[in-house]
């Protein structure tokens, strides 16, 4: 492997960089600007990961991907509206960053990232190791893959985090959501609800037990998911952070190695 110093990876969570409720999907261009902006504090290597939001989420629902007995027909049937819906996110993503004078290539799993039974079979790295060492960020997406044993899967822009993780081992994780990280309670239906400020193996399985999945259309695991494949990763000695990107500067803060509201997850 060549050597990536100083490199980041930040998940955007499609809750928000979309509009996740609306029906079709559109991006949340407001947001996504400002989060652009404060991607250009970072003086290193950069791997931008967008969730699905509507852009994903949507199409993979009513293609049925969120059903073990859906017929293989109807999953390759989906495949042209999630690639389409985005490959939209992906190339505006791309346009802000580039606005704010970050250079980025986009990589979409679909063309060379193979599935086996919903995991990943085939990713090679390569070709993103060489771009990151070109001086170019990489921008790679949720996306729909040829799954070798079921027609076609989703690959969440979770997992995606997990194995670039593992593979190219970055010095931190940055995990933007639309809560203040982990919550010990739905913030959507209790207003107490508070942000758990570390998670490691001695309390993951409390902390599993109160989670659930996402209260919005999601066909990639929910936040029970989410949690357990961030443990693994911290099993590799990285630094990985879950903060609400909704906020102004807090992503800013995290490249200036500064404390904020968050939920830290550690071995």
């Amino acid at each position: 492997m060549l050597q990536l110093e100083n490199l980041v990876i930040v998940k955007l969570g499609g809750s928000v960089i979309t509009h996740k409720e609306k029906s079709p999907p559109t991006i949340n261009e407001k947001h996504l600007r400002r989060i652009a902006k404060e991607l250009t504090v970072h003086n290193g290597k950069l791997i931008v990961v967008l969730g699905g939001g509507a852009h994903g989420h949507q199409a993979a629902h009513k293609h049925g991907f969120g059903s073990s007995d859906t017929n293989p027909e109807k999953l390759l049937a989906g495949i042209p509206e999630i690639r389409h819906n985005m490959s939209l996110l992906a190339l505006k993503v791309e346009e802000e960053m580039n606005f704010q004078g970050i250079p980025g290539a986009i990589f979409s799993p679909f063309m060379f990232v193979t599935l086996h039974n919903n995991l990943i079979y085939n990713f090679p790295t390569e070709i993103i190791e060489e771009t990151l060492n070109a001086g170019i960020a990489v921008i790679i997406h949720g996306d729909v893959c040829i799954d070798k044993t079921k027609a076609a899967s989703i690959l969440s822009g979770d997992t995606i985090v997990r194995y670039l993780t593992e593979e190219l081992k970055p010095k931190a994780v940055f995990i933007g959501t639309n809560v203040d990280g982990v919550m010990d309670a739905n913030p959507e239906t209790n207003p107490d609800a508070k942000p758990i400020p570390l998670i490691n193996n001695s309390n993951k399985d409390s902390i599993l037990a109160v989670t659930g999945p996402s209260s919005s259309t999601d066909v990639t695991g929910g936040m029970t998911k989410k949690i357990t494949e961030l443990l693994e990763l911290a099993n590799h000695d990285v630094n990985v952070i879950i903060f609400n990107l909704l906020v102004a500067n807090r992503l800013t803060a995290l490249f200036g190695n500064e404390s904020i509201v968050c939920t830290r997850v550690q071995s």
